[in-house]
């Protein structure tokens, strides 16, 4: 058997009641969904991996030609980004 410890929680009073009824309707207390929802809360998760384009997707502004710069004119066409 695990040892616990006393944890003061101070929240609204509606949040409280709703707490209640939500640990009633679980069949458990309010400290049995807190527990609970804190373990899950901190539980270690898996990092996922992120693709580059979403990473950096929207990080970057296209800069106005004022060069004449073909490679950036066909660059901007084929992204369609003129």
């Amino acid at each position: 058997m695990h040892m616990k410890d006393r944890l003061t929680v101070t929240v609204d009073a509606e949040l409280a009641a709703h707490a209640r009824q939500v640990a009633h309707s679980r069949g458990t207390s309010v400290s049995g969904l807190l527990e609970s929802l804190l373990r899950e809360a901190l539980a270690p998760r898996p990092r996922r991996s992120v693709p580059f384009a979403d990473r950096w997707s929207g990080q970057f502004a296209v800069t106005p030609n004022t060069t004449g710069d073909a490679r950036l004119t066909a660059l901007k066409a084929k992204h369609s980004l003129e």
